[in-house]
């Protein structure tokens, strides 16, 4: 692997990571802002093509954004392939294949609903938000911050890309491809650490996109309160896997568990950060989940060419000393110790682990499993519900139990009998709920959530009359004004079947035009008794 990581090296040398002057930042988003105001960005054949540029770019850069995330993360071009590039491209062909129809206005008439708006038509109508800013994340560079862009392009906005500077090499690689294929007016790449970011969220945005840490994350919701703007947070969260006495089959329990454990060496926001097990099955689990990690990786982890590195020396750390406070068993998947110099973090699961251990105070992100055991159904979910609601929640158990599981808990999302596997369907919204995130993307709901939501009402002048116009307003006192609250109520919120108390009420409501028959009285008396409140000149 070493060989490798030298050649790609040698290749990516001369593309350093340069951070942008504090200087330039107002002007980069001022600049992104008046083309935007310019209107360019509403016609939907710009937006595609936009999205053409991007793809193109992706594929004819594709070697080199594999190679960077190599570097950064040890992770395989195949691994890359699957779960970050095709997840961009598939996301790409979606939006040009649906944006016409997600961007058209949706009518519908609603004098059937409510008989004040006959005559009427009401749209909802997506939007541009305006300039938009993408923090993306170091653990799936490629996707997190190319994902989210697919969206706000697709939805009609200039965009501020900022990728992680961690992911030092990616972030060079993304950059060199957006400046290179992408309209610079359009979409522009801001480099930098914390001081570059706290001067990027000072600028004016209509919409803040971030995946990352909770801390960093109220932070940048922070930063959208004082701009009265909108705010979508990818965080993360202790995601449990629960397996119950009931569950079908210990086999692939284990190997679909362990596989979300040690994708990207742990450092998955999604990943299993530890495992809730009823004690009758906990064994012949534990000695199932080393066999499906040999599996993986084989029995020496570190010469896999499939297997993941720490992303830097901070996090090694970090990990090492979580394991090492530790109160549980420490038990080595594989024959592999620890190799601090090349970032190589054995997979570990730990038995006997309790509610209190150093291992379940943060999100671990890294390849260690912590097993805690229960007895009953209810302990667990007690358990996972003490904790902050996690992104991802994971139910190996027969049906009844599973269900009673997803009843009783909250999270982000979920899955049953699987792990991680829900990520990959971009027709399904992905987001956490509370302190593991705040809205959701992926697909439609990518358009939508970089899309204002506008409600557009047509009236005509010419209906009602302006005599039975005057219901809408003052003077509401006077025997002569009586018709007003008689006729407006009908009219505007006719009582549903729920509010009707009598048989023969309830059975009125079956009748499809029965709101307009009901005012239909009413209206006929104002319409002779009612006078306009503004009388035509002669």
């Amino acid at each position: 692997m070493g060989k490798e990581h030298s050649a790609v090296s040698g290749a990516l040398s001369e593309s350093a990571l340069e951070y942008a002057s504090i200087d330039s930042i107002g002007g980069t988003v001022s600049s992104l802002r008046a083309t935007f105001a310019s209107g360019q960005t509403r016609s939907l054949d710009f937006r595609k093509q936009q999205l053409r540029a991007l793809l193109a770019g992706m594929r004819a850069e594709k070697k080199a954004l594999l190679d960077a995330v190599l570097l950064d993360l040890s992770k395989s071009a195949i691994e890359t392939d699957m779960y970050e590039f095709s997840a961009v491209e598939f996301e790409i062909g979606l939006m040009l294949e649906n944006m016409d129809k997600w961007a058209r206005p949706q009518r519908s008439w609603l004098s059937m609903l409510q008989p004040v708006f006959l005559m009427s038509r009401s749209e909802l109508r997506r939007e541009p938000l305006g300039t938009v800013v993408i923090i993306g994340a170091w653990n799936y560079p490629i996707r997190l911050t190319l994902l989210p862009l697919v969206g706000a392009l697709a939805a009609g906005n200039t965009v501020v890309v900022k990728p992680s500077e961690i992911s030092s090499h990616t972030a060079v690689a993304i950059e060199h491809m957006i400046g290179k294929y992408m309209d610079q007016s359009v979409v522009r790449v801001v480099q930098g650490a914390a001081h570059e970011t706290g001067e990027l969220l000072k600028q004016h945005f209509d919409h803040y996109f971030y995946t990352g840490s909770g801390g960093v994350g109220r932070v940048v919701a922070k930063a959208a309160a004082e701009q009265l703007a909108g705010v979508t947070l990818e965080l993360g969260g202790k995601c449990p896997a629960i397996v119950h006495a009931d569950v079908g089959d210990l086999t692939p329990t284990a190997a679909r568990i362990m596989w979300a454990k040690l994708t990207n060496a742990g450092q998955t926001c999604v990943a299993v950060d530890y495992v809730l097990v009823h004690r009758s099955v906990k064994d012949r689990l534990v000695d199932l989940l080393k066999e499906a990690a040999v599996g993986l990786y084989g029995e020496s982890t570190s010469k896999s060419p499939d297997y993941g590195r720490i992303i830097n020396d901070r996090n090694y750390k970090r990990l090492k000393d979580l394991l090492d406070r530790t109160e549980g068993t420490t038990i080595f998947a594989t024959e592999d110790g620890f190799d601090e110099h090349d970032r190589f973090f054995p997979p570990v699961i730990v038995d006997g682990v309790q509610d209190s251990d150093s291992l379940l105070t943060e999100e671990l992100f890294g390849p260690i499993l912590p097993i805690v055991v229960y007895d009953t159904l209810d302990e667990a979910i007690a358990m996972v519900n003490s904790r902050d609601q996690p992104l991802a929640l994971y139910v190996f158990a027969a049906s009844a139990s599973a269900q009673h599981v997803l009843a009783q808990t909250r999270s982000g999302g979920a899955c049953v009998n699987d792990t991680m596997f829900h990520l990959a369907s971009h027709g399904s919204p992905f987001g956490g709920v509370g302190p593991s995130g705040v809205g959701n993307y992926t697909g439609q709901y990518s358009f939508n959530a970089f899309s204002h939501h506008r409600h557009v009402l047509l009236r005509p002048l010419w209906f009602p009359s302006p005599g039975i116009d005057t219901i809408r307003g003052a003077p509401f006192s006077g025997p002569e004004n009586e018709w007003k609250l008689k006729l407006c109520r009908p009219m505007a919120y006719p009582a549903v079947r729920p509010l009707r108390d009598s048989f023969f009420g309830r059975l009125v409501t079956f009748f499809p035009l029965w709101r307009l028959l009901a005012i239909l009285p009413g209206f006929i008396v104002a319409l002779f008794t009612a006078k306009p409140l503004i009388r035509r000149r002669k």
